[in-house]
């Protein structure tokens, strides 16, 4: 079988090293490259160093609908007739060696422990909670030999990855670095549309794939250590949600649970493009019957959507929509305290709250000075700010008091 494969990607498929690791801008063939190598472990070949074959390995994505639409779509078109019966409903695939290759989400960390493995490949891993790595090195002991795990992404802010990888300097990583432009197999006009909307930071990580400490975040406080978490309470006081509406844009239903001392605890993220608001309420309908919602603080940008809530049987009101208290209370919860935690935990499966938390940013206006928040990576933390506001009584001057901190001409629009 024949792979085409450009010079870096041939580097990263070749190599020997326990933990490799390929990082890119979007369209740099990064996932072709993780499916190469996921093939060759499989069929008894993986760099230089044979592997035990038969063997069973692992494939993850971030999310149940991106393996079923890109990741497990690129394995099956470079695997071709390789793969001899594919099991849909347990997302198993049997190559003509007789190895096995099993297809997951990595969105809840604890369901990925299993069987013992030679083999992982983590798709677009800059996505995952830091235990996804713990967790599936854990499981690479099939025969009773250290098997070898990749993963394959851009980069997403200076998580874990950037850590595991960029900062560490071990014998048993290895990482390779490919940009959009080094993709001879992609178009010119393709690269060149992407670089003129990708300015800055953000064409540097997603294009160049470099690993971007993105400048001005609304949200420094947050880190994936202190506020992410697999392990929630078993009872709540009461539970409440956020809602952003959007079409184009995606629109969003947040879920917390408030325990006995007050905390927030992100349950459940619903985020979704191209829902009419008939969709939402059947989707809050739903969200309301698991987690018996006390109240939906809603955006007030589309009263007939609220209304439509309303007449779903769901206790929906208008969110308070001050921005700069918003962003206040949800900084005070953010906040380590005295107990050393926060008063705002998410889930490590809302993965798109974790993501916009690293992305957020204020614009810089006039003289340099941040006066408004960039109206982008914002879906997640609106939905967010309506919730808090509610909880917290729409603002708190005492609680939130010296929670913020950022630079202002104080005057100008933030919303």
């Amino acid at each position: 079988m024949n792979i085409a494969l450009y010079g870096r990607q041939y580097d990263f498929v070749a190599a020997d090293a326990r933990f490799a690791a390929l990082i890119g801008g979007i369209g740099s063939g990064k996932s072709i490259g993780g499916a190469a190598r996921a093939l060759a472990a499989a069929l008894g070949q993986c760099g230089p160093a044979k592997m035990r074959a038969p063997n069973i390995g692992v494939v993850t994505a971030p999310t149940y609908p991106m393996m079923r639409d890109a990741t497990l779509v690129t394995f099956r078109e470079i695997a071709g007739r390789v793969v001899t019966d594919f099991n849909k409903s347990e997302m198993r695939a049997t190559l003509a060696n007789g190895s096995e290759i099993l297809f997951r989400s990595a969105d809840n960390p604890d369901r990925l422990r299993g069987p013992n493995i030679s083999w992982w490949w983590g798709d677009e891993a800059a996505y995952y909670h830091r235990d996804v790595w713990r967790v599936m090195i854990g499981r690479l002991r099939q025969y009773g030999a250290f098997g070898r795990a990749w993963v394959t992404t851009t980069p997403k802010g200076r998580n874990w990855l950037y850590q595991e990888f960029a900062q560490a300097d071990r014998d048993t990583h290895v990482m390779f670095k490919v940009r959009t432009a080094d993709n001879p197999f992609i178009e010119a006009a393709y690269y060149e549309t992407l670089r003129a909307s990708y300015a800055g930071d953000f064409g540097r990580q997603e294009l160049d794939g470099d690993f971007v400490a993105f400048e001005g975040l609304v949200y420094p406080e947050f880190s994936q250590d202190a506020h992410v978490t697999s392990a929630l309470p078993d009872t709540f006081r009461y539970h409440v949600a956020g809602v952003d509406w959007g079409y184009v844009h995606p629109g969003v239903i947040n879920v917390y649970g408030v325990d006995s001392d007050g905390r927030m605890w992100l349950r459940h993220e619903e985020v979704a493009r191209k829902r009419t608001i008939d969709e939402w309420v059947v989707a809050a309908q739903q969200l309301n019957a698991t987690y018996r919602i006390e109240t939906f603080y809603c955006d007030t940008a589309e009263p007939s959507y609220l209304q439509a809530f309303v007449d779903g049987n769901l206790n929906a009101v208008p969110a308070t929509k001050d921005v700069l208290p918003g962003i206040n209370a949800v900084k005070a919860r953010l906040v380590v305290r005295g107990d050393g935690r926060p008063r705002l935990l998410y889930g490590a499966w809302c993965r798109h709250n974790i993501i916009e938390k690293e992305q957020y940013a204020w614009a810089e206006g006039r003289d340099g000075l941040r006066e408004a928040v960039r109206k982008a990576n914002d879906d997640c933390s609106d939905a967010e700010r309506y919730a808090v506001m509610g909880v917290d009584g729409g603002g708190d001057g005492a609680l939130f008091a010296g929670a913020l901190s950022y630079e202002s001409a104080g005057s100008g629009s933030l919303y």
